[in-house]
């Protein structure tokens, strides 16, 4: 079927409004989602300027990895879901077959695929063609809320997840780079680690009033973190969330307590230099994390809806102007939260 989409057909140009060609299901167990929401992502910008090479990434392409909508058709194999429902689409289009999807970590399978990063077109469009059910999680949440769940909210509720491990009631947690990742782990930890002392960092003022709203105890610039853990815990934070990932917030660990942990998620520099001395000496631990598993977005979708977690969205419509506004906000940090485009 054909369907409208903002197509990236240079790099660091304005995406440009067309039509694409889209598959439709069939004797298969693909499904068809009518797009409601779709998040615009930091890494999409990365991509957008041809910054990070992806293989199954060529021009012309469809970027947009946080969706979420309304089942549109099905394929005669698909189970559990029928056109109607409301699904969250999980980013992580992993071979299903390998050791690590058999167990549940479809984000380390090396065959997996990324719709709006590479092979499949993504979300910046009406319609998203799916190929296996399984990637879908029903929700009953408005699907414009949802979107970011995809990536921003699966990937921070999985980052602190890995942290719980390592937090006592005494504890202090650093939540580096306040954005749309951030506004979510914050509301996580307030819920999953009520017990402990949330600082979060960032060198912008209107993002350091935005945490304390969201339930952070301190926010301050990186030049005041290294008094305010003295203050607070001694011995040293026992976590630091990392959402930024680069020279910078890497200077932080030595303010971990022994035996504390970094989970880092970001990835905006080139490396991550880790103090060998310290590192060794006091036995720190660096945590990768990326994405999170099918049943830790199933576990999300009922968190957030329990607990109330808000989802900060500001609405763009399917328009050339509209998102390529966005894409030059979201390049100059200019948003709290995210940008979730409506078709």
């Amino acid at each position: 079927m054909r369907s409208r989409a903002l197509i990236l057909r240079e790099f660091g140009k304005p995406l440009r409004l067309g039509y694409i060609d889209v598959p439709e299901p069939g004797d298969d167990e693909a499904v068809l989602i009518r797009i409601v929401g779709a998040g615009m992502c930091k890494t999409d910008i990365r991509l957008w300027k041809g910054e990070e090479p992806r293989e199954g990434f060529r021009t012309p392409f469809v970027l947009g990895h946080e969706n979420a909508g309304v089942v549109e058709a099905v394929g005669k194999r698909v189970k559990g879901l029928n056109p109607g429902d409301k699904v969250l689409v999980y980013a992580i289009w992993a071979d299903l077959n390998c050791k690590y999807c058999r167990i549940d970590k479809c984000m380390q399978c090396r065959g997996h695929a990324i719709p709006g990063q590479s092979y499949y077109y993504g979300g910046y469009a009406e319609y998203l063609y799916v190929p296996n059910y399984r990637y879908l999680v029903k929700i009953d949440i408005d699907p414009v809320e949802a979107a970011p769940l995809a990536d921003a909210g699966l990937t921070s509720y999985s980052a602190v997840k890995k942290a719980l491990p390592y937090l006592r009631p005494d504890s202090s947690v650093i939540v580096y780079g306040v954005g749309g990742l951030a506004s979510y782990a914050i509301q996580f930890l307030r819920h999953l680690a009520p017990y402990v002392k949330i600082i979060a960092v960032s060198r912008s003022d209107n993002k350091l009033k935005w945490a304390v709203e969201l339930g952070a105890h301190y926010a301050v610039h990186p030049s005041e973190v290294n008094k305010i853990i003295k203050d607070l815990s001694p011995d040293g934070a026992s976590v630091m969330l990392d959402f930024v990932g680069n020279e910078e917030s890497a200077k932080m660990i030595p303010l971990l307590e022994p035996s504390g942990a970094v989970v880092l998620v970001g990835m905006e520099g080139k490396s991550y230099p880790i103090p060998v001395f310290e590192t060794t000496v006091w036995q720190y631990v660096v945590i990768g994390s990326n994405y999170g598993s099918i049943s830790e977005m199933e576990e999300m979708v009922k968190f957030v809806k329990e607990h109330g977690i808000k989802s900060y969205i500001e609405k763009v419509s399917l328009d050339e102007n509209a998102v390529n506004n966005a894409l030059n906000k979201l390049a100059e940090g200019k948003v709290l939260g995210r940008f979730v485009i409506t078709p």
